[in-house]
């Protein structure tokens, strides 16, 4: 798998940090999918022709690119991919993890295998956690996350947990997803 670190995902603060990073996001790996295969799994309807801003944020908007090792799922200022049902659903037969922080900061990174979720946490504070796996814990220890309450917090944690993202899946993000997306939909039906 993948050897990500939080500094190849630099690119993301210093290019969506005013504005994704602003007005929240979730970004859902999903490893082995197509765009068209995983908005399927989880009942997205792509629109013919559209473009992100034909969408209102009350609609849940949602691209779907296609990445090296499977799809990179996005939803401006949505959260579907760390709700468990969604996580469940793309993740059968495959692996996801999402990274999800609103405007308020709040986040959560949520890891899914097989149709079941595994592990969950904030990335700020994975030591607070839920569930994990000996794979999952080894690839946390390996990007310093703190993993009890005597570590220190890593300032990029959000960054390591994209890296994370991408090591568990083997799916990696870049800037071409966001900017050229193959699929666009709604997310509305997922709340």
């Amino acid at each position: 798998m993948s050897g990500a670190t939080a500094a190849d995902y630099a690119w993301f603060e210093e290019q969506y940090g005013g504005s994704l990073g602003v007005s929240g996001f979730c970004i859902t790996f999903v490893r082995g999918l197509t765009p068209a295969e995983a908005f399927d799994r989880i009942g997205v309807t792509a629109g013919e022709g559209a473009d992100a801003d034909d969408f209102d944020l009350d609609e849940y908007p949602i691209i779907a690119s296609t990445a090296i090792g499977g799809t990179i799922l996005i939803e401006d200022n949505g959260f579907a991919g760390v709700q468990d049902h969604v996580a469940e659903r793309l993740s059968r037969d495959t692996v996801t993890a999402a990274v999800f922080r609103n405007v308020n900061f709040d986040q959560q990174f949520v890891y899914a295998e097989n149709g079941r979720v595994v592990l969950q946490f904030e990335p700020d504070g994975p030591d607070a956690r839920w569930g994990g796996s000996e794979r999952m814990l080894a690839h946390m220890r390996d990007l310093g996350m703190p993993l009890n309450e005597f570590d220190d917090p890593d300032e990029h944690y959000l960054l390591t947990a994209f890296a994370l993202a991408e090591r568990a899946t083997g799916v990696r993000l870049l800037p071409t997803h966001i900017e050229e997306p193959a699929l666009i939909g709604t997310a509305e039906h997922l709340y």
